[in-house]
């Protein structure tokens, strides 16, 4: 059995208010990887604060952070990365009830990073998630060697719509078998970056909820 993922990032708040219910109507938890300060992305959309944050997990929802802001941490020096970061566990630690850094992943913007960011991070969270210094599209294939590090790789598809391209991953997935399977996603419909449609997101649900070779797990239970 495969366990897969999927991951919303950056909040867009119209967004990730309707992925909620449809996550809440067949009884699962959506995993949200939220920023700090989302001023640096898609000015004219709005995005979730904390408030909602926190009440997304009153509701039974995941969020992990994301970042302080959506800076590249893989193209700073790395004393300005580790400030970023402590500033974002900082932030998450005062904001955002019951945050525990130990039992969180944390995910790269861009999927980017460098060993030392690796490195630094692994000291704070309970895992990352990255492609490496290149952030090119992973398989989302995640098996033994990934999860023993804790650095975890994600597909993903963008700017254009992700719908094929997630249910083809699916299908791979079916069939290559791996541990884990994680899935980067964005805004719902047209919202942002790479979105999926919301009728697609429903029927994704749908068929893992049926299938005897795929498992929906939310991020707290890699």
């Amino acid at each position: 059995m495969t366990n897969v993922c999927l991951v919303f990032d950056d909040g867009f708040a119209q967004s990730c208010s309707e992925i909620a219910k449809i996550f809440e109507a067949r009884g699962l938890r959506a995993s949200f990887a939220v920023l700090v300060d989302s001023s640096d992305i898609f000015p004219n959309l709005k995005k979730g604060d904390f408030d909602l944050w926190n009440e997304f997990q009153e509701r039974g929802h995941i969020i992990d952070p994301h970042g302080y802001d959506h800076s590249d941490l893989s193209k700073i020096p790395f004393g300005d990365a580790k400030v970023k970061i402590d500033a974002c566990l900082d932030y998450f630690t005062l904001h955002l009830q019951g945050f525990d850094a130990g039992r969180s992943i944390y995910h790269l913007t861009y999927n980017r990073s460098t060993p030392q960011v690796d490195q630094y991070l692994l000291t704070k969270f309970q895992a990352i998630r990255t492609t490496g210094p290149k952030g090119r599209v992973g398989s989302g294939m995640n098996n033994e060697d990934e999860l023993s590090r804790r650095i975890y790789n994600c597909a993903w598809m963008g700017p254009d719509r992700c719908d094929e391209h997630l249910n083809s991953c699916l299908k791979l997935a079916e069939l290559k078998k791996p541990k884990l399977f994680m899935y980067m996603l964005h805004g719902l419909d047209n919202e942002g970056w790479g979105p999926i449609g919301s009728n697609t997101l429903k029927k994704v649900l749908d068929y893992l909820l049926e299938s005897s070779e795929l498992n929906y797990i939310d991020t707290s239970a890699i």
